[in-house]
């Protein structure tokens, strides 16, 4: 079958590779149909994670038709139409018993953190699904039906980034008539804006420098910062008459802003500054509020400023979004045409040319969300 592979930072190939098996009773062998980029993905293209070893297939958001099913697979069938959850969870386990799926103590034999596919053996070394097939295992808690009346793109993004953004507005504790300022226009953010708005937030500020971005967010109802024309935390403060807003952060540790930068691991890459962000959303966020952290961080950080954490009374919640803590309810949401994923979207490519694909995205510009068909 044909699968891109990871073969070092900065190199990923289209190549041919053993289709997979059923390996275990509850597995399936899902045919796929649609796949996409993940901005998450690129810290893993950048080779920041080092866990990410040459040869693994990369690719965590995938919806296909299940070929073949395992013996003890009861809640999907052959010839069923999936989408499926990017983090791997048994769903029997004290973890997933207490929708913590993301935490789930069986998926990772390698690590006591969860499982996840196509991101390195510090997640359990599974193959990820922008290939032509892909083992699924768990595939009873995994897997989401599609139903009938909806394709396989309108769907796609349940698989992480729209439950994504939804994870970080719930962890912001966003309500009716909140204001709230999204770091990052990608898709994520571009999912918590939605989210956010869903909820009832009076306001949405989103702050990144692509005008493409910032336009597609702004059809939403965000109102858009650009950080490169002006001071974003400035900006928030004086829309909110010096009260400050509910933050979320969907970038992660690979920001770029305007102070010191780190060298990244790649000196092929840009330079960065994993600490940009905080540093605003500390400035910007409201006392005693929560701020969210849906970006992906992969590094430890010595200065990190517990004491305004402390005097303002901040909380921070973080972490690997739990899928099917939403995947129901945001379903539904698309079923009744409340929401549109597929608005995100900005090009559609074969799977031949994800290599292509994840040049695009690497340079930001344009390339919102990129979908592969095999």
């Amino acid at each position: 079958m044909k699968a891109l592979v990871y073969h070092g930072p900065m190199d990923v190939r289209v190549d041919d590779k053993p289709k997979p098996k059923i390996q275990n009773p509850e597995d399936i062998v899902l045919k796929i149909t649609k796949s996409a980029i993940c901005g998450s993905d690129l810290h893993l293209f950048h080779g920041n994670f080092k866990s990410m070893e040459p040869g693994q297939t990369l690719g965590h958001e995938f919806a296909g038709v299940v070929e073949q099913a395992g013996d003890k697979v009861t809640e999907v069938k052959e010839g069923d139409r999936v989408v499926i959850a990017f983090n791997i969870h048994c769903g029997k386990c004290w973890f997933c018993k207490n929708q913590l799926w993301s935490q789930c103590d069986r998926a990772n034999p390698m690590n006591d953190i969860g499982g996840m596919f196509g991101y390195g053996q510090i997640t359990g070394g599974y193959d990820g699904g922008q290939a032509e097939y892909v083992r699924v295992p768990f595939a009873n808690a995994e897997s989401i039906k599609i139903p009938d009346q909806l394709s396989e793109e309108q769907v796609l993004f349940l698989s992480d980034a729209l439950c994504t953004g939804y994870f970080a507005a719930d962890m912001a504790e966003v309500g009716l008539g909140d204001d709230v300022a999204v770091f990052g226009a990608g898709p994520v953010g571009y999912f918590s804006v939605m989210s956010a708005l869903l909820r009832g937030a009076a306001r949405v500020f989103v702050i990144d420098h692509w005008p493409y971005r910032l336009d597609r967010t702004a059809k939403l109802g965000a109102e858009p910062i650009n950080f490169d024309k002006e001071d974003p935390v400035e900006r928030i403060r004086m829309e909110t008459r010096g009260k400050g807003a509910k933050c979320i952060d969907a970038v992660g540790y690979e920001a770029v802003g305007h102070h010191n930068h780190e060298k990244s691991s790649n000196p092929a890459y840009v330079p960065v500054n994993s600490m940009q962000v905080l540093n605003w959303i500390l400035q910007s966020a409201r006392k005693a509020s929560a701020i969210s952290i849906a970006g992906v961080y992969g590094t430890e950080y010595v200065n990190f400023p517990l004491g305004q954490l402390f005097n303002r009374n901040i909380q921070i919640k973080m972490g690997q979004c739990p899928v099917k803590r939403y995947s129901d309810q945001l379903l539904h949401m698309i079923e009744t045409g409340r929401i549109d994923p597929t608005q995100v979207i900005s090009h559609r490519m074969k799977l031949e040319e994800a290599a292509k694909g994840y040049q695009m995205f690497d340079g930001k510009g344009e390339a919102h969300k990129v979908v592969l068909t095999p």
